[in-house]
C-alpha cells in the first residue's frame, strides 16, 4: 500500500513538472511580474462637433487597458487616451487611480505612450521587455481589463495569420498585424500579448463580424513608434505611394520581356508628392527592395513568413533612404527614393487631439474638407465624396493643399437667400483660385475696401454666391454674438499639424 502512495506521488510529481515545462515553453510559467505590469485606463474624453466646428460635444468616458515599458512609460493605443480631458491609471495593487498625461501619440499606427505624474505608482513594478514576431500557430496570452468588469483578464489562443491590413483608429493607414484566436474584446485595447514572458504586440482591435478574431500590433511597428519620437516629435509611418498589380500571369511576363523565374510586381500608379513621385514609373516592374527578392504577388520574405514588400518602408523613419531594383525597358536599373508621410494624409485620415479648422465670414461657414466631416451624417455626398478620394486618382496633380467647404449658413439679412445652402465646394474667391483655408483668410483680409462684392465660386455650382463686402464686415460681429460664437476662425499654422 505504501509503494502504491509513493508511486502515486511519484506520477503526480511528473505531470506537475510536466504541466510547469509545458507551461514554460509557452511563456506562461510566472504571470506575477507581467500582470502586476499591467493597467486599467479610464478616459474623459471630448470630441469636437464638425457641424459646428466652434463647439465640443459632451464628455465622454472610455476605457482601455496599458503595460508598463522601460523609462516608466505606459505603452497603451492611440485610441485608449485620444481627445483627452483627463487620463486615469489603476494598477492591480491599488483601488485608487494615478492620474497620468499622454508623452507621446501616434494615430496612424494607434500606440501612445503615458507617464504618470506620480512616483509612487512605479513603485515593486517591473517593465515589460519587448520580444519579436511569434511563429504561426504558436502560443500566445492577451491581458487587459475588457468592459464589463474591473478585474484583469488572461486569455489564451494561438497565432493564425501575419499580414497587412487596416488600422481602424486612423481609417486609411495599413500596417503589419498579427490575428489571433485569443478574445480581444472593448476595453483589451492596449494590453499586452505575451510569449515567453515578453511582450509580442498591443491588442487593439478585433473583427466583429468574426467570433473569436482579435488582432495586435507587432513589435517591429512598436519599435519603429519609439525610435521616432527620441527627438521629441512624433514623425509618421512614411509610405512609398504607388499601386501595384501582381504578375503570376506568364503571358504577361512574357510580354514585359522579365527573364524566366524572376519575381517583380507592376507598378500600376504613381501617388503625386510621394516618396515614390519623380523615382518610379509607371509601367515598372519591381523587383527587390533592399536586399529581399519581390516575387510576383508582391510578397517578400519577412523571417519565416511572408508578407508585403511595403514593410521594408514601414520599418524605416521619414527621411530615410530606401533601395529599388527595377525592371524598365528591358534591362535592370537600381534606384534610391527618400522616403516620405503620405501625400495629403492630414485631410484622408481620421482626425483627433485637435479643433477643426473652420473660417466664418458674412455669416458663411468654411471648413477644411476632412474623413471626420464627410462621415458625419448626411455629408456622403458625391461632389464631397469625389474631392476626397477620387480626384487626384482621375486627375493627378489637380487636388488643392485643402478642399474648401462652405458648410452651411447662420441666417442673416446680409445673407438672404443663400440660408438652406449645404455643403457648396468653394473653387474661386473673386476668381482667384483658393488653395487653402489658410490662403481664403488671408485672401478675406487683404481684400482692398473699396471692393463692393464678394463672390464665391464653385466648379460643381452654376450659380456662385454674392455678397456685399462692406455689409459683411459691418455685420460680422454681430453675427457672432447673436449665435453665440466667441472665434470668426481657427486655422492650424502648419507646422502645429500631427500625424
Amino acid at each position: 500500500m505504501n509503494f502504491l502512495i509513493k508511486r502515486l506521488k511519484v506520477v503526480n510529481l511528473i505531470v506537475i513538472l510536466s504541466i510547469s515545462l509545458i507551461s514554460s515553453h509557452y511563456g506562461f510559467a510566472r504571470s506575477d511580474n507581467i500582470e502586476q505590469s499591467v493597467f486599467r485606463i479610464t478616459n474623459f474624453q471630448q470630441r469636437p462637433n464638425w457641424k459646428s466646428p466652434w463647439k465640443m460635444k459632451t464628455t465622454v468616458k472610455g476605457e482601455g487597458s496599458g503595460f508598463l515599458i522601460d523609462d516608466g512609460f505606459i505603452l497603451t493605443n492611440a485610441h485608449v487616451v485620444s481627445d483627452s480631458r483627463i487620463i486615469l491609471v489603476n494598477k492591480l495593487s491599488s483601488p485608487n487611480p494615478f492620474l497620468a498625461d499622454v508623452v507621446a501619440i501616434a494615430h496612424d499606427s494607434d500606440l501612445a505612450l503615458l507617464k504618470v505624474r506620480n512616483e509612487d505608482f512605479y513603485r515593486d513594478l517591473t517593465p515589460l521587455k519587448l520580444g519579436g514576431v511569434p511563429d504561426l500557430q504558436s502560443r500566445v496570452r492577451a491581458y487587459g481589463y475588457p468592459i464589463g468588469g474591473h478585474e484583469l483578464s488572461r486569455t489564451e489562443g494561438v497565432v493564425s495569420r501575419i499580414e497587412f491590413g487596416t488600422y481602424i483608429h486612423p481609417g486609411i493607414d495599413s500596417h503589419l498585424l498579427i490575428q489571433t484566436d485569443s478574445a480581444i474584446n472593448p476595453g483589451n485595447s492596449g494590453g499586452p500579448v505575451t510569449q515567453l514572458g515578453k511582450a509580442i504586440g498591443v491588442a487593439f482591435q478585433s473583427n466583429l463580424s468574426l467570433n473569436d478574431v482579435g488582432y495586435f500590433i507587432p513589435v517591429p511597428l512598436i519599435k519603429r513608434f519609439l525610435v521616432d519620437i527620441k527627438d521629441g516629435n512624433y514623425d509618421g509611418v512614411p509610405e512609398i505611394g504607388i499601386e501595384t498589380s501582381s504578375l503570376i500571369n506568364q503571358n504577361h511576363r512574357r510580354y514585359l520581356g522579365l527573364p524566366e523565374k524572376s519575381g517583380g510586381i507592376l507598378v500600376e500608379r504613381i501617388v503625386p508628392f510621394s516618396s515614390a513621385d519623380g523615382v518610379l514609373q509607371t509601367g515598372d516592374v519591381l523587383t527587390k527592395i533592399e536586399n529581399l527578392q519581390i516575387d510576383a504577388a508582391g510578397m517578400v520574405n519577412y523571417g519565416e513568413q511572408q508578407v508585403a514588400f511595403y514593410i521594408e518602408a514601414e520599418n524605416r523613419q521619414i527621411g530615410d533612404s530606401l533601395k529599388l531594383q527595377v525592371w524598365r525597358n528591358g534591362i535592370y536599373e537600381n534606384l534610391t527614393l527618400k522616403l516620405e508621410a503620405p501625400p495629403f494624409g492630414e485631410e484622408m485620415r481620421n482626425s483627433y487631439d485637435k479643433r477643426p479648422e473652420y473660417l466664418i465670414f458674412g455669416g458663411l461657414v468654411f471648413i477644411a474638407l476632412t474623413r471626420n466631416y464627410i462621415h458625419s451624417p448626411g455629408n456622403l455626398l458625391p461632389p464631397l465624396a469625389y474631392e476626397h478620394w477620387y480626384r487626384e486618382v482621375e486627375r493627378p496633380n489637380t487636388r488643392r493643399q485643402q478642399v474648401i467647404i462652405l458648410t452651411h449658413v447662420l441666417p442673416a439679412s446680409i445673407n438672404s437667400g443663400y440660408t438652406n445652402l449645404r455643403n457648396f465646394i468653394v473653387s474661386k474667391l473673386n476668381q482667384e483660385p483658393i488653395n487653402s483655408l489658410a490662403h481664403l483668410d488671408q485672401m478675406l483680409k487683404k481684400m482692398p475696401r473699396e471692393t463692393v462684392h464678394v463672390v464665391f465660386e464653385s466648379k460643381w455650382n452654376n450659380l456662385p454666391i454674392v455678397l456685399n463686402f462692406k455689409n459683411s464686415l459691418e455685420k460680422h460681429n454681430s453675427i457672432l454674438k447673436s449665435y453665440g460664437i466667441a472665434e470668426s476662425s481657427y486655422i492650424l499654422e502648419n507646422n502645429q499639424k500631427s500625424y
